[in-house]
């Protein structure tokens, strides 16, 4: 009796590993490529409309740590003014005064990350992953071997912390939820993902601390 259990589970942990080393990069191409070329006019529209509304480049481009603390510069459509960006200090509130118009309602509809199935495309990211953050914010976990996990697979666009703590900057929250992201990633957990992430994102917004 317990001989098949031991097969059917080893069977399961050979699916869920090939899913992770070889079928996720497959589907990760795929979709990135559909909605590249779906998104094609909408991305030319939003590029319009952050050049009518302010000074600045349309692509805000910035150094994000990718699979193995490789360094990669990601891609996401421009929300804050000119010459001013995350780095000088992370939005955390709807009213913070870098943010444009059409920049609030980019970041409130997502709109601004679509541009990182490039990203996706080049193979330095994963639709589903660990989010890509700065080198410096890492350094104060570089000897815990446990939050490293995160590093051991390709950012993503969204992962777990997304669904119910978008608005949230806890780093030892983000960096457990994503270790333990690692450890059990599979199809079946990517999909559920995906569809919880929609509904985040349509109903709940929740995508500034003060924002209830």
């Amino acid at each position: 009796m317990l001989r098949p259990l031991k097969w059917f589970l080893k069977l399961i942990e050979r699916v869920r590993l090939m899913y992770k080393n070889i079928f996720k990069r497959w589907l990760d191409f795929t979709i990135s490529v559909i909605a590249l070329f779906l998104l094609f006019i909408p991305m030319l529209l939003i590029s319009i409309a952050i050049k009518l509304d302010s000074e600045g480049p349309v692509i805000f481009k910035q150094i994000r740590l990718g699979k193995n603390r490789q360094e990669f510069t990601i891609y996401k459509f421009r929300t804050m003014v000119k010459n001013v960006s995350e780095k000088d200090g992370i939005v955390t509130r709807s009213s913070d005064a870098r943010i444009t118009k059409v920049g609030s309602f980019l970041r409130k509809t997502s709109l601004d990350e679509i541009l990182q199935f490039i990203n996706v495309l080049k193979g330095e990211m994963s639709i589903i992953g660990p989010r890509p953050i700065l080198p410096i914010q890492f350094e104060p976990y570089l000897d815990n071997p446990r939050y490293c996990k995160r590093y051991e697979v390709l950012p993503g666009l969204s992962c777990t912390i997304d669904i119910k703590n978008r608005a949230s900057f806890n780093r030892d929250l983000q960096f457990e939820m994503d270790a333990d992201y690692v450890d059990h990633i599979s199809f079946i957990q990517d999909f559920k993902i995906c569809i919880l992430l929609a509904k985040t994102v349509f109903f709940d917004r929740k995508i500034y601390e003060d924002e209830e």
